[in-house]
């Protein structure tokens, strides 16, 4: 698929997105780590501990962006030396996401595009990691266009698949593809009907999310996307 593609799905993307502030008590789970805000600080400093199944202690701080709702920057907590999202660094942007019944915090690359997310919870521990080996269980197409994908989901995942996913979102609305791997590939499915017109396609913030979380994922180095250790990519090819 054409880079330029990520800055068509940003245009077509369903935008009508609201935000809310963050309060002490709010849960957020990332599928391997349940994160609780234990702080808020002048409204302006958020102070989360995390805690996952193996009883690893994790810290994350944010810091609002003045005049911009729902929009934080990652900083550096008091105990934590490095960030605790993979491939994030200080000053990462994240942002607090409502739409519906979804609501997360999206840690951002540069491009704005999220690379990981953690969707907000009133479970325990316990019960998110139950919640979330019911989520693995599932095969891909089934869930792919209504559930938030986290990236403990996706790094078990072979590389290969991880691209057709990310292009079944689009080809779930009828998207015609330029490459002809994917057009084969899709025009053997019963359910894909192409369209004529791909920009105007329109997707929900769950659909655009997947995608950029995915491509996110496909973007990792070898031996940094768990797959790959798991003997299913030759990371020397990367």
């Amino acid at each position: 698929m054409k880079r330029t593609l990520l800055s068509l799905l940003a245009l077509t993307a369903l935008t009508a997105t609201q935000a809310q502030t963050l309060r002490r008590g709010d849960k957020y789970f990332d599928g391997r780590t349940l994160f609780t805000v234990q702080e808020v600080r002048m409204n302006t400093y958020i102070y989360m501990t995390g805690e996952d199944e193996s009883g690893n202690d994790y810290e994350m701080t944010l810091e609002k962006v003045p005049g911009k709702t729902g929009e934080y920057k990652l900083i550096p907590s008091r105990q934590a030396d490095d960030p605790y999202v993979l491939m994030a660094g200080f000053g990462c942007r994240v942002q607090h996401v409502l739409e519906g019944g979804t609501d997360f915090l999206a840690h951002r690359k540069a491009d704005g595009s999220a690379m990981h997310v953690m969707a907000r919870t009133r479970e325990t521990l316990q019960q998110c990691r139950k919640r979330q080996l019911a989520l693995e269980a599932e095969r891909p197409a089934g869930i792919l266009q209504t559930t938030l994908l986290n990236q403990e989901y996706l790094a078990m995942i072979p590389r290969e698949e991880l691209r057709l996913m990310r292009n079944e979102i689009l080809a779930r609305h009828g998207y015609r593809f330029q490459s002809a791997d994917l057009q084969e590939y899709f025009g053997g499915m019963a359910w894909y009907t192409p369209g004529d017109d791909n920009a105007a396609i329109r997707l929900t913030t769950v659909e655009q999310t997947n995608i950029e979380l995915i491509r996110s994922e496909e973007a990792l180095p070898g031996g940094l996307h768990r797959a790959d250790v798991a003997g299913d990519v030759d990371q020397s090819d990367f």
